[in-house]
């Protein structure tokens, strides 16, 4: 057997193409899980679905493309493999350019939903039509003028792999920016900022997984042993398709993190606020199966407090206070003092 490429000197060309199943049995868990949580979907929970799918798809076409040398060096590839090889690049090709405008498309279905605002919403029609348009454009040349099959060369497809990295760069980073002028404009607290920091943070890793994988891009346009750098780039394309819909999920992890971390979705001023309720709500309260009893001190303008627990032996003073309705019919407009009217008499 004969690689496409003449092997280093000192180097023998392999042509077992061993596999590891490690990818399949993660998968297998992941989807297991993400089909266990899954609940009433709206519309971007099913375009983030479809965008997962597309993630497995483009996994697991990449593992069925190892058979046929994808990944090794063109010495340890056969003719008959290399034929095999450029008809799963236009699988490759069309799974890697809808994922991430799924993706998108998730993102943009939530933005309007939250937003509603005219220049928002504008924008993110203008996103929308922009991430189809050459989300389409570029199924339409993969699979005409740049087919493998028919253009043999190779350097549109390059070519085209390349527009692929700048734009899905170029949508991603204001698709990012887009929900920036809102979050301003909200009342959050410090913990909730921290959060949604993470989530944008974690969303510039899709940007920057984009940039790594253009070098790798780039490596290969002018390399002859592209099949193993192809797939070097694929590996920064899995991390690219991935984080893009971790970001996208972060919306639905809340009653995650409220059950399991909900000391970080605490917020700070709950213990002030329930402070400022307790001075109305508190004499609203019965005290049920507890040796303390509250006066009402609501009219006179004095702080209730609870009576001390003395021993059997002490005097203990309690005030009786007896609370009758008027009755002549009331208006609305009446005071406070006309709605009740205290009968008051002490008991020492």
């Amino acid at each position: 057997m004969q690689g496409i490429l003449p092997p280093p000197e000192g180097v023998i060309p392999d042509f077992s193409g061993g596999r590891s199943a490690l990818q399949q049995q993660i998968l297998v868990s992941y989807s297991a899980l993400t089909a266990a949580s899954a609940r009433n979907p709206s519309f971007d929970d099913l375009f983030l679905i479809c965008s997962w799918l597309g993630c497995i798809a483009w996994l697991g076409v990449c593992i069925f493309a190892f058979r046929f040398g994808f990944g090794h060096h063109g010495w340890n590839v056969t003719l008959d493999k290399m034929m095999g090889y450029q008809q799963m690049l236009v699988g490759i090709c069309i799974i890697y350019a809808w994922t991430p405008a799924l993706t998108k498309f998730s993102l943009l279905f939530l933005y309007y939903r939250i937003g509603t605002q005219a220049w928002m919403r504008i924008a993110i029609y203008a996103l929308a039509l922009l991430t189809f348009g050459y989300t389409l454009s570029i199924t339409i040349v993969v699979v005409g003028p740049c087919n493998p099959q028919i253009n043999t060369a190779g350097k549109c497809l390059k070519d085209l792999n390349l527009f692929m990295a700048i734009i899905n760069i170029l949508t991603d980073f204001f698709i990012i920016l887009l929900p920036l002028p809102m979050l301003h404009c909200l009342q959050l607290r410090l913990k909730q900022k921290v959060l949604l920091s993470l989530v944008f943070t974690l969303g510039s890793g899709v940007i920057i997984a984009s940039i790594v994988r253009i070098i790798y891009v780039y490596n290969y346009i002018s390399n002859p042993d592209f099949t193993f750098y192809q797939a070097s780039a694929c590996i920064f394309s899995v991390v690219e398709l991935n984080v893009g819909v971790i970001c996208a999920s972060m919306a639905t992890l809340k009653p995650f993190l409220v059950r399991h971390m909900s000391c970080m979705l605490s917020l700070s001023g709950s213990s002030e606020k329930s402070k400022s309720k307790s001075g109305v709500l508190s004499w609203l309260r019965l005290s049920r199966g507890q040796n303390k009893s509250y006066a009402l001190g609501s009219l006179d303008n004095h702080e209730a407090k609870p009576s001390q627990n003395k021993d059997d032996s002490s005097i203990q003073v309690s005030t009786q206070f007896f609370v009758t309705s008027t009755e002549h019919p009331l208006k609305d407009s009446d005071s406070t003092e006309r709605i009740i009217v205290p009968d008051i008499s002490k008991d020492v």
